[in-house]
């Protein structure tokens, strides 16, 4: 334990910090967010903004935390974790060209066909971002979802795989990793059909742009976390998030 804390403190306080950060700013712009029956429902129930950004920041530090050193330990025993965390050139731009594509690919969709078959994807696109929403999206966004999704999930679904399928391999197979990153690709679109629900309703076609989109994005940011390393994973998130929110402020 002394030398788990000793090599990974650093990584684990930036995931415990970003989270603090994420989780305030996620609980400021959800509640104002929120249709204004269901807003002033919270606040009746003597809830207040400060209070709601308070509770969804140690929330998440939790999860920086907690799930950050779970998923640590997970991805070392199946070859995803590497120690070195630093940015090297060639991935690097692989990583920007990935998140300028996606970029685009999680908005113009919106706003070239779904938008036109359903108002409700066009309306959440009235008002611009605000400064919490787009400080939510690079920090819990781009760093605590992956750590709960690609660190903690994918790796507990490969360790897990591997152990069923694979037991008397030292290595975990490149099937295996596949399979979990799809796995956990799902559960990333899954869980944010209920965000999806509450702000523009479940039809058909919304079901099926957050599964294309948010799957979609899953699937490439798990391919970088096996490919080339967590910190890529999370580049690639933030970048998508910049690059579709600066359309959204400038053009949309």
């Amino acid at each position: 334990m002394k030398a788990f804390v000793k090599n990974y403190w650093k990584v684990l306080l930036f995931f415990t910090v970003v989270g603090l950060i994420g989780g305030f700013s996620t609980g400021f712009y959800a509640l104002d967010s929120y249709p204004e029956e269901m807003r002033q429902e919270i606040l009746s129930q003597g809830l207040t903004e400060l209070s709601l950004a308070a509770i969804s920041a140690v929330q998440s530090a939790g999860y920086g935390l907690i799930l950050g050193a779970i998923g640590i330990v997970l991805a070392k025993k199946v070859g995803l974790w590497r120690d070195s965390l630093i940015f090297e050139k060639k991935p690097v731009f692989l990583t920007v060209v990935w998140a300028v594509i996606g970029g685009l690919c999680l908005i113009l969709p919106d706003l070239w066909f779904f938008g036109n078959y359903e108002p409700a994807i066009r309306e959440s696109y009235a008002a611009k971002p605000t400064i919490p929403y787009l400080l939510a999206t690079v920090t819990y966004g781009a760093v605590i979802e992956e750590v709960i999704l690609r660190l903690f999930m994918m790796s507990l679904i490969a360790f897990v795989l591997h152990k069923l399928f694979e037991n008397g391999k030292a290595q975990t197979s490149v099937a295996v990793l596949v399979a979990a990153n799809v796995i956990a690709a799902v559960l990333f679109t899954a869980g944010h059909l209920p965000a999806t629900a509450a702000f523009m309703g479940l039809t058909p076609m919304i079901v099926a742009r957050c599964f294309l989109l948010n799957g979609g994005f899953g699937l490439l940011f798990g391919w970088l976390y096996r490919k080339y390393g967590l910190q890529y994973a999370m580049l690639a998130h933030g970048g998508c998030h910049i690059v579709s929110k600066l359309i959204w402020i400038l053009f949309a």
